[in-house]
Formats: structure tokens, C-alpha cells, sequence
């Protein structure tokens, strides 16, 4: 490595050796762990450049045949630039894919490790802690396009004011079936928003969506619109379990996409005026998602290219049988234990609902419970056993109670 010194020993017997002093070579570089023919290298340079030989040289080779040529390293900070400007990706992978879609570089497209090392050489990346590796993920991925879609809805702002944005991604492409903004995120909004994918797209065998209000009423014990008009499609509605994001993740990581691009148009363009200057936006970014953006998840392809690959699946032919009524909500108070009981169950909520008016619906399988009004657990009843504990670990800061009555 360049800068660096021979050992002072070692190099005050090399300049005795050549001053013609008695040196014992193979007793210095035994004792100093350096080669002979090190100590020889160092005495023909010390006696050409004395004292200056003691430093190494660099060993950079003189030339650089595999080495990536100004203009495409040059190119590669180009393209960093533009994409981060528009607020899209732009990894080391991105700016690969784009370069290798460009004419100009035929045949002279550099690896991403390559691409990565420019980028870390001209001060673009930023050192992270270690991350969870990837292969830690239990990854899911529908078979064919329109096997199950995923929707979700997440709020952004305007000029106007908080409005709403639902959003359908094709579970197996992840293509952006629609992205649509409304005033409220009702169930009703969410059915016109799916049937303007569905007119576009086709039907989908099955819907994933999370257990909001809008999209599900399986915990709370009836069915909304949206399921409704789905089993009568033919359309399996599936839900993920409560407080597991992961079940929709392709999703989540779409809209956080989408945020990034809507807050650089924001700072660009100001905030959107009214719905349609803002759908106008998300219309403008589905495009460029489905079409002209390497998405790594499916092999760095885009969208549009994977839903065209293969067949897509069909709902059923006949509508799908509604669910049985739950049964009819109970009012509890939660005990100063942080238990309530119900139907010769004592069901353990938490301390900090001490007090609390509960809403508890309970059938032959499963417990779900609101307090405050929120959803506060929904759980599997152990019908070998009475009392229904929490399950989770003890210790940790010590809750607060409601009351202390």
C-alpha cells in the first residue's frame, strides 16, 4: 500500500548492508518476519536513492485497460443527478439499467458494483448501519397477474387540505392498477376506485387489503360494501391480520415510492391546487412506474413487461357465499386487572384500559375486543382453558392505569 514504511530495523540494516558493514541477512529478516528478497529490493533502491528508498512505491499499474472511461463515469453522476431531481430511484442499480437502455453506451456498461464505487468516489452515498439482510423475509409473491391485488390508503396533502389516496398494485407484476385521490376513504370510494382498475385491467380472483373500515368489516363482526360487491363478483377479499403491515407489503412500499415522487413535485411544482391537479400527478407517475421504471423486486423489468408475460387469472364464475352474522356486540367494563370476562371467558387486555368501557364480540372460534375506540386485541380462543392471557413477554415499563379504583 502506498505510504507505507519499512520497518526501521529492517531499513537500518539495508543502509548498512550497502554502507559495506557485516549484516546477517537471514537473522534480520527472520527476526523483523520480512523476506529476503525484500530486504535485497530495498538495498538495490537504498543505493540509488539513500534514505528516500525507505518508503513503498505505489503499485497502481501504469495502465488501466478494464478501467471505466471518463465520459461514462461522467454520464453515470449525470444520470444520478436527473433521477434524484424527478424524485425517482436512483441507486446504483437504476442508473445500470438506464445506461444499458442507451445506444451511446453499447457495449461499455459497467457493473452496478462499478456503478456504485463512481458514486461512492464522487460523494454520493451516504454509509448505513447494517441492515436486516433480505434473506430474513418470508417473501410471498402471486403465481400470475390479477391472482390477488393489493389495495391500501394513505393520506397526502394539497392546497385545500388533507385528502386521500387509494392506491391497487397487481400482486404478481406490481403494476399500479390505480392510484386515485378522493376527499374520504370510504368503502364506496374504495369500490369505484377498484372498478376503474378492473375496467382497465380486467377482474382480479382475489383482493388483499388490510382490516380498514373501508375495505373490511370481518373484525367488527359484519361486511361492508366493498367485500360485499367483491363475493358477488366472484372476488376472494382477503385480509391481513391486525398489526401485520408485512401481509401488504408491495403495497406500503408503493406508496412510500409514490410520497417520494409527490414531495420533489411539491417542491418543484408547489402543492397540488385541487383533486384534479393532484390526480393529474399520480396519473404522470403510474405511467412512468408501469413503463419506464426497473423495478427490482421482479428482476429489475418493468411492470408492464411482467403483467404482458403470462395469462392473467379470472374471478370465479358463480359469486362467492357471503359470511354468517357475527354475533350481536357486548358492552364490558375492563376490570382494574386489566381483564374482562364474557361468556365464561376471562380475557386478559391490559392494565392500561383499567376501568374502560369495552365492546367485545365473541364467537365459536375467535375474540375481538375495542376499547377507546380503537381495536385493542382480536384473538384465538383456547377453549381447553378459561382465563385467555395476553402472551406477551412481562417486564418492560410498567403501564399506567386508567383509574385506581
Amino acid at each position: 500500500m502506498a505510504g507505507e514504511v519499512l520497518s526501521m530495523k529492517v531499513f537500518a540494516a539495508v543502509l548498512a548492508f550497502v554502507a559495506g558493514e557485516p549484516v546477517n541477512v537471514t537473522r534480520v529478516c527472520r527476526e523483523a518476519g520480512c523476506s529476503r528478497k525484500t530486504f535485497y529490493k530495498y538495498a538495490a533502491r537504498a543505493r540509488v536513492e539513500g534514505t528516500a528508498a525507505g518508503r513503498q512505491r505505489s503499485r497502481r499499474p501504469l495502465s488501466s485497460p478494464q478501467a471505466i472511461s471518463a465520459d461514462v463515469e461522467n454520464e453515470i453522476v449525470k444520470l444520478r443527478k436527473d433521477l434524484a431531481d424527478a424524485g425517482v430511484d436512483h441507486g446504483a442499480t437504476t442508473i445500470q439499467w438506464h445506461l444499458g437502455r442507451d445506444r451511446r453506451w453499447k457495449g461499455r456498461v459497467p457493473s452496478v458494483a462499478t456503478v456504485h464505487r463512481v458514486l461512492t468516489r464522487r460523494g454520493f452515498v451516504t454509509p448505513q448501519p447494517t441492515k436486516r439482510p433480505k434473506s430474513s423475509w418470508r417473501r410471498f409473491e402471486a403465481p400470475a397477474p390479477n391472482e390477488w391485488w393489493q389495495i391500501d390508503a394513505t393520506e397526502w396533502v394539497t392546497a385545500g387540505g388533507v385528502v386521500y389516496i387509494f392506491n391497487i398494485i397487481d400482486d404478481h407484476s406490481r403494476l399500479a392498477c390505480r392510484s386515485r385521490v378522493v376527499v374520504e376513504a370510504t368503502a364506496s370510494q374504495a369500490w369505484t376506485t377498484f372498478c376503474q382498475a378492473a375496467q382497465r385491467w380486467g377482474l382480479p380472483a382475489g383482493v388483499l387489503s388490510d382490516n380498514g373500515l373501508c375495505f373490511s368489516g370481518k373484525l367488527r363482526g359484519f361486511e361492508v360494501k366493498f367485500e360485499a360487491n367483491l363475493r358477488d363478483a366472484g372476488i376472494r377479499p382477503i385480509t391481513a391480520r391486525p398489526y401485520h403491515p408485512q401481509t401488504t407489503g408491495k403495497v406500503e412500499r408503493f406508496q412510500q415510492t409514490l410520497k417520494k415522487w409527490l414531495r420533489r413535485q411539491d417542491r418543484k411544482r408547489g402543492l397540488a391546487r385541487d383533486l384534479a391537479e393532484l390526480q393529474a400527478r399520480l396519473d404522470e407517475f403510474c405511467d412512468y412506474y408501469n413503463t419506464r421504471r426497473p423495478h427490482q423486486g421482479i428482476g429489475r423489468g418493468t411492470p408492464i413487461s411482467r403483467w404482458r408475460a403470462m395469462p392473467a387469472s379470472t374471478p370465479a364464475a358463480e359469486p362467492l357465499e357471503h359470511p354468517a352474522p357475527r354475533p350481536d356486540a357486548q358492552t364490558v367494563i375492563i376490570d382494574r386487572d386489566g381483564k374482562l370476562y364474557v361468556n365464561d371467558l376471562a380475557i386478559h387486555v391490559g392494565v392500561r384500559w383499567a376501568g374502560t368501557e369495552a365492546i367485545v364480540i365473541v364467537d365459536a372460534f375467535y375474540a375481538t375486543i375495542f376499547a377507546g375506540g380503537e381495536l385493542v386485541r382480536h384473538l384465538k380462543i383456547d377453549h381447553s382453558r378459561r382465563y385467555q392471557p395476553s402472551r406477551q413477554r412481562r417486564g418492560g415499563p410498567r403501564q399506567p392505569r386508567r383509574v385506581t379504583s
